[in-house]
């Protein structure tokens, strides 16, 4: 089991360093007023991250939520 884990992340560094040799060409990102010129792999991963981040928080949130939910109803 442990070789087939291995393998799976070997697997997945190796598709993110092969998105990361294709992807360098540099784009021009707009948002509003600012604006930046980056690499595509770096917008890639940046844009992933700010999803884990978000995403973490939401899930957060909701647990919160439903938490404060179950003890109001319990009084």
């Amino acid at each position: 089991m442990d070789k087939l884990l291995l393998a799976v992340k070997l697997i997945i560094t190796a598709l993110v360093l092969i998105l990361f040799v294709q992807n360098i060409a540099v784009v021009e990102v707009r948002f509003l007023t600012w604006s930046l010129s980056l690499p595509l792999a770096l917008l890639l991963v940046a844009i992933y991250l700010l999803g884990m981040i978000s995403g973490k928080s939401l899930m957060g949130l909701i647990r919160r939520l439903r938490q404060g939910g179950s003890e109001s109803s319990r009084r």
